[in-house]
């Protein structure tokens, strides 16, 4: 009931599931901030009550101050350290302003959930609420001499202009591309092996066995209880619970897909479909009004190609290259480490869920695609991509050469130029014979090599 009197930034959070909560305060820049503030609080207390009841004056005379001069130099030390938050604030606020308007809105989450930046902004707030409530407390009591209270004073405003010199660097490091691009990859790998570990490679087989084709004809269909994106799927409960009831469900879409209230959500079938509690299915599904890397492979290689795209706009070639290479990166783990499989099983190799099924191409398309289609007329950033699809193709299992190499055939034709300087023409055709050889398709390059001859300076 006193739920509804929360603020609704905070109510949201009782709304969400303990894993989408979770994600939901480790992306966001209040939690730990907060934990330093009231560390900070009790660190203050600890202060006061110790200089209080221990006579530290006389063990350390060298260190001891007056209440008149300790009163001054914690006053003095509050508007040096109120001073360094303020240059902080302003440094992040500029910072992430050039990241949202250069790059991608959507990177921002990924500078503020890092542990760096939550650790700097939480020192600086810890550092000043300490110095504060040693300064409003330290009136009312009556002691002639303090100690660890100017100390431990000095020493927090001495630590907070070094965090700031790491806390600059730090923003400086994060405003070049290539360590932008590195840890987004990184951040992405982390989520895949996470949500493949938790969630579905664990359940996943490839065959599908007894669907349980005889009751599919009379499968009943479940409508979305709300609008939003499909952020997270309980598959695990859904597996266990279908296994229950003896029943199977197929998703009608994928994880990452917007929905409206109504659209089809999933469907159901089997011996027990009589006997089924629709809501504890529909439960399983966390509903939000973005897209999450939680559970959903392609938004991180949208985020990728964001910045490529970004990049190509705003005239810098070399970053938008960078975003490719980091992009076969990632699609490299993407190969190795996901079962391209609808089938979700139960402990008895039953299939319980059917999914949307993940594909290679799909996959290509998220990444590549994108950038290729705001590329067509940059002949650099085209040669680029074949490159990376060179080096997937190397290193990536067989049976995607046939995708790889469609996927760049295709963008090949559909390039708008109708002339191509010699020299491009040269790289391009180097590009495409070393991914010909690795994906065995020399034949299709020769009669590609004859369509990109013909368009000369």
């Amino acid at each position: 009931m006193l739920i509804k009197f929360l603020p609704r930034e905070i109510r949201k959070y009782f709304r969400m599931s303990r894993r989408q909560r979770k994600h939901e305060i480790h992306q966001s820049l209040w939690f730990k901030p907060l934990a330093y503030v009231m560390a900070a609080a009790v660190l203050a207390i600890v202060t006061l009550l110790i200089d209080m009841q221990v006579d530290l004056s006389v063990r350390a005379s060298f260190f001891a101050f007056n209440h008149e001069a300790t009163r001054t130099l914690v006053s003095t030390l509050i508007a040096s350290i109120l001073l360094l938050s303020a240059f902080t604030l302003n440094i992040l606020l500029v910072f992430l302003t050039t990241l949202s308007s250069q790059f991608s809105p959507r990177m921002l989450q990924d500078f503020i959930a890092t542990r760096e930046t939550q650790h700097f902004v939480g020192l600086f707030n810890g550092s000043f609420i300490y110095v504060l409530l040693l300064f409003l407390f330290m009136n009312n009591f009556r002691q002639d001499e303090f100690v660890l209270v100017p100390l431990l004073t000095v020493l927090m405003t001495f630590s907070t202009a070094i965090i700031f010199l790491f806390f600059i660097n730090h923003a400086i490091y994060w405003m070049q591309v290539h360590n932008i691009t590195w840890n987004m990859r990184l951040i992405s790998e982390e989520i895949i092996q996470k949500t493949l570990t938790e969630d579905m490679e664990k359940l996943k087989v490839v065959e599908a066995g007894d669907l349980k084709e005889e009751f599919r004809k009379h499968a009943k269909i479940v409508k979305a209880p709300e609008a939003g994106y499909i952020q997270l799927v309980d598959f695990q409960g859904m597996v266990s619970e279908a296994q229950k009831e003896d029943i199977i469900l197929a998703l009608h879409e994928r994880i990452g897909d917007f929905m409206l209230a109504g659209n089809p959500l999933f469907s159901y079938w089997g011996p027990g479909a009589y006997k089924v509690d629709e809501d504890a299915y529909t439960k399983c599904f966390a509903f939000g009004n973005k897209e999450t890397e939680i559970q959903d492979n392609y938004a991180a290689m949208s985020k990728l190609a964001e910045v490529a795209i970004k990049s190509i706009s705003n005239g810098d070639p070399r970053s938008a290259v960078n975003a490719i290479y980091q992009l076969a990166n990632l699609m490299q783990v993407f190969d190795e480490r996901i079962t391209f499989t609808p089938y979700l099983a139960d402990s008895d190799k039953q299939v319980r869920v059917i999914t949307r099924e993940q594909h290679f191409e799909g996959a290509l398309y998220r990444g590549f695609g994108m950038i290729r289609h705001y590329a067509k007329g940059d002949l650099p950033i085209i040669i680029e991509i074949v490159s990376a699809l060179r080096m997937l193709a190397q290193s990536s299992n067989p049976i995607r050469h046939t995708h790889i190499w469609r996927f760049a055939e295709n963008t090949i034709e559909n390039v708008s130029q109708e002339i191509i300087y010699d020299i491009d023409r040269d790289l391009l055709l180097e590009k495409l014979d070393l991914l010909a050889n690795a994906t065995g398709n020399g034949t299709e390059y020769e009669k590609l090599k004859k369509t990109i001859e013909q368009k000369k300076a």
